[in-house]
């Protein structure tokens, strides 16, 4: 079931591939290049474990994981949607066609350059609600299915 509409999808932007393919690069020298053609100089970077700001910091941030983990791999795994300059995705972490990670960035995009302006990255799927003392006030937690009646 479809719960989008079909023309929210778009092509991956020229900055949005040149961001992933730095995250792929293997030649550490050649991550500053993707990065230029990917990102705003101050680009604003976050996820559950890091949050800075700047080109430097993520192009550091790139090298640190592609010298720690040269094998891994990343993939898009959803379609790219958009709305107001930002992109919303999928992503999966692999290694040897396991996935490791699986991952969702918001992107926004600046829009005199289309250049990244901040990436804000969240791993895995959001915790469904397992009970009445998740958090989530009961009046805005889904029904639960009715209880089936064994008869009277």
């Amino acid at each position: 079931m479809r719960f989008r509409r079909k023309d929210w999808d778009v092509q991956m932007p020229a900055a949005l591939v040149a961001y992933w393919t730095a995250w792929n690069e293997s030649d550490l020298d050649r991550v500053r290049t993707h990065l230029a053609s990917a990102v705003t100089s101050d680009v604003e970077w976050n996820d559950p474990r890091d949050s800075f700001v700047g080109i430097d910091e993520l192009e550091a941030a790139v090298r640190r994981l592609r010298t720690s983990k040269p094998d891994y791999v990343f993939t898009i795994a959803s379609e790219i949607d958009q709305h107001h300059d930002r992109l919303r995705y999928r992503w999966n972490m692999t290694r040897k066609n396991r996935t490791l990670m699986e991952g969702l960035d918001v992107v926004t995009v600046e829009p005199s350059t289309g250049l990244l302006a901040r990436v804000d990255g969240f791993f895995g799927h959001p915790t469904p609600i397992a009970d009445l003392d998740s958090g989530i006030p009961q009046q805005l937690q889904p029904i639960p299915p009715a209880a089936t009646s064994s008869g009277s």
